[in-house]
C-alpha cells in the first residue's frame, strides 16, 4: 500500500515541478479523459470479469480508488508534458515498459494480484493505449 502511495507523490510532485509544454487546460482534459477511461476499464477488467484484483479485499478501498484515478492520469499527463515529436515510436515503447514495470512491481508486492489476465497481456494494451493517447491529444485535444 505504501508503493501505491508513494507512486502517486511522486508523480503529483512530477507533475507540479516539471517543465510545463501543456497548458492548464490541457493538462486538465487529459486528466479527466484517462481518468474516465481508466476506470472503465478497471469496471470491465476488474469487477465484471474479476481478471484483476487491487488490494487485500475483493473489495474496492481508498488505495484502489486512488490508484485506478490518479495513476494512469498523472502518467499521461507527465508522458504529455516531456513529449517532443508527435509520433516517437521509441518514446512510446519506453513509457510502456515503464508502465510495465510499475504493474509488475504492484504485482511483485502483492497489491495486484491477476486471475484470467496474464501480465503479458498488459503490454499490448499499455503501447495501444500510449498509441491512442497521442492520436486523441493531437486530433482532439490539442486541435480546439
Amino acid at each position: 500500500m505504501y508503493f501505491v502511495w508513494g507512486m502517486i507523490g511522486l508523480l503529483l510532485l512530477a507533475t507540479l515541478l516539471m517543465p510545463k509544454r501543456l497548458t492548464w487546460r490541457e493538462d486538465i482534459i487529459t486528466f479527466l479523459i484517462v481518468g474516465y477511461v481508466a476506470w472503465v476499464s478497471h469496471i470491465l477488467i476488474g469487477v465484471i470479469f474479476d481478471w484483476i484484483d487491487f488490494g487485500p479485499t475483493k473489495n474496492v478501498e481508498y488505495t484502489d480508488w486512488a490508484l485506478v484515478s490518479l495513476v494512469p492520469s498523472l502518467l499521461a499527463v507527465v508522458y504529455l508534458n516531456f513529449k517532443k515529436e508527435k509520433w516517437s515510436l521509441l518514446y512510446i515503447i519506453i513509457w510502456t515498459v515503464l508502465s510495465f514495470l510499475i504493474e509488475f512491481l504492484l504485482a511483485k508486492i502483492g497489491y495486484m494480484k491477476h486471475h484470467q489476465w496474464k501480465i503479458w497481456y498488459s503490454v499490448p494494451v499499455h503501447f495501444a493505449a500510449y498509441c491512442a493517447l497521442n492520436w486523441f491529444f493531437y486530433r482532439v485535444i490539442k486541435s480546439e
